[in-house]
């Protein structure tokens, strides 16, 4: 019987690459990296259970400038047959998911350490980010300083 992860990540994309996310991906710690919450990670899994390929899928963190303080967060899912990954980024196999960040993204967002969470309020539901380098975050917590 064959086994659909070992295929996907031996599966070839357009450009002739094979998809490696799951292979290079690290374990987070505590304080390095980027982690999800069991709550978020099963929000993520909802979505991909949804698409056609979740086993060559990624979820994307990423920041840009913008926002009341200064960075924003990126949050998406990406498949790897069509968004690879580059040599570059930082992955990290959390609640059996990988979370890529790119460089830049990782170092200027300052990332390591974060934890992506889901909170449903009376505001609404949706995903949050826990940054223990973010000095200043907006009421929304969708951008930060640092």
């Amino acid at each position: 019987m064959s086994n659909p992860t070992t295929e996907a990540n031996t599966a070839a994309t357009p450009a002739g690459t094979a998809i490696q996310a799951r292979d290079r991906a690290k374990t987070p710690t505590e304080t390095q990296g980027i982690r999800l919450t069991e709550l978020a990670a099963k929000y993520v899994r909802q979505y991909m259970d949804k698409t056609d390929n979740p086993a060559t899928q990624y979820l994307y963190l990423g920041v840009k400038g913008g926002g009341c303080s200064g960075l924003s967060y990126v949050l998406d899912l990406r498949d790897e047959r069509h968004a690879p990954i580059a040599e570059t980024d930082e992955l990290f196999l959390s609640q059996d998911l990988v979370v890529v960040s790119d460089l830049k993204s990782f170092m200027v967002g300052n990332l390591d350490g974060t934890t992506i969470d889901y909170e449903e309020g009376l505001m609404g539901a949706g995903f949050t980010f826990k940054n223990p380098n973010a000095k200043h975050s907006c009421g929304c917590g969708s951008s930060y300083s640092t």
